[in-house]
């Protein structure tokens, strides 16, 4: 069973290609500023959170490519169970530091650079606490530790990113979130999708449309207390799974 039904994700895409929605996504994309990216790949290093509305765009623009389908599927059940164990750069993210999803790239990724360095280590700084206090509770819960390589790992401020304009206040980046939460609205008032309202980053949308969400995270824990079986688990998940 499944957390999102793949015939639900199928409808829910149809939906949204009637009432335009993805075509009103890519003009809240087209809106947003631009700007002078090195291309390293530093901060392509997580499972960035994403909207409904965008999982739906990535989904659909991977249903006929069937071999980076696969290929992004293995990759996120890499980052997924070996989350707590392992720092692994983001699913969509090849060798060449380029990324395999780059015209439907979310909106995280898309704003990446555009902060101001203020708010940018202020946040940084909370999501580091919030990782350590993560770790104690899981400790506390279930007897491991969460890698400090991933507790502690933080991705810095970007000093080579050059925007085109003035970089963004928090209230310039909230307004575009809400112009995309509008759109997730359109999907759940419509009851065209039965999905627990939650923030969710890009790697636990798909995972939940490949596992019920109870069952991934139990494996995801059970993997973590016991390393040696973490590649025999994901491997018999990936054929069961990958078709």
């Amino acid at each position: 069973m499944a957390s999102i039904n793949n015939t639900e994700i199928i409808k829910s895409i149809n939906y949204a290609e009637k009432n335009q929605l993805f075509e009103k996504l890519n003009n809240i994309y087209d809106t947003l500023p631009k700007g002078k990216c090195t291309g390293c790949g530093n901060c392509c290093m997580e499972s960035v959170g994403i909207n409904l509305i965008e999982f739906l765009n990535i989904y659909n623009y991977l249903q006929d490519k069937e071999e980076l389908r696969k290929k992004s599927i293995e990759r996120i059940m890499d980052y997924y169970f070996m989350e707590f164990m392992e720092k692994k750069s983001c699913p969509f993210k090849d060798e060449n530091n380029m990324c395999l999803i780059y015209e439907v790239r979310p909106l995280n990724c898309r704003l990446f650079g555009h902060w101001k360095k203020e708010d940018y280590n202020k946040n940084l700084k909370d999501i580091t606490e919030k990782n350590q206090q993560y770790k104690n509770i899981m400790k506390g819960k279930y007897g491991f530790d969460i890698s400090d390589e991933v507790v502690n790992y933080k991705i810095k401020y970007c000093e080579d990113f050059i925007p085109d304009n003035e970089y963004l206040s928090k209230s310039e980046r909230l307004g575009f979130a809400d112009d995309l939460m509008v759109l997730d609205s359109r999907l759940f008032s419509k009851g065209v999708i039965d999905i627990e309202f939650r923030d969710r980053g890009i790697v636990e949308y798909f995972i939940d449309s490949l596992l019920h969400q109870n069952i991934s995270y139990n494996i995801k824990v059970r993997i973590s207390k016991e390393p040696k079986i973490a590649k025999r688990t994901i491997g018999r998940l990936k054929r069961m799974l990958i078709k």
